[in-house]
């Protein structure tokens, strides 16, 4: 699981959690989206906002890494991103790619349910200095569900194609 560190995605923005309420016909769904995507990332994964990102993943999490496997529940996830993310060892920060974020809504009978998230990410170490050094890309996929409350839960993730940095 060392490796899931690298590709997981947990989020931004200290705002409360987006309902169904909050959501209509005519919100636009990619503000709501990149306002998810932020909290999970810049204060979730990049602060380590390990709160912040329990707050926003479904208990059963399914997160599913070409490199480092699948890690399934809530908790495994936090434990993991404090093990390997937030051990104090060093800064990793992630960059969600300019123009790869794109969204697929999910309905039954007319009712909007779930959103696929789908982008690119690169990852970088962060120095003492704060001198950043891009250390990789991947690709994501997430699915984001309603929960019974109305609350958009991160369900499952992929996050794949793992490479070096151009």
């Amino acid at each position: 699981m060392k490796h899931v560190a690298a590709g997981l995605a947990l989020c931004a923005l200290a705002a409360p959690p987006l309902t169904a309420q909050s959501v209509h016909a005519g919100d636009d769904l990619e503000t709501v989206f990149d306002t998810l995507d932020r909290r999970l990332f810049d204060v979730g994964f990049n602060t380590c906002n390990l709160e912040e990102s329990a707050s926003l993943v479904a208990e059963d999490l399914e997160f599913y890494h070409d490199q480092g496997g699948v890690t399934h529940g809530r908790d495994a996830f936090i434990a993991t991103m404090e093990q390997n993310i937030c051990n104090g060892r060093q800064t990793i920060r992630r960059e969600r790619v300019d123009g790869s974020f794109r969204l697929e809504r999910l309905y039954e009978e007319g009712t909007l349910y779930g959103v696929i998230q789908f982008g690119s990410h690169r990852f970088l170490i962060v120095d003492d200095t704060g001198h950043a050094e891009p250390t990789g890309l991947a690709e994501f996929a997430h699915l984001w569900l309603l929960n019974d409350d109305g609350v958009w839960e991160l369900s499952r993730v992929l996050s794949y194609a793992h490479r070096a940095p151009e």
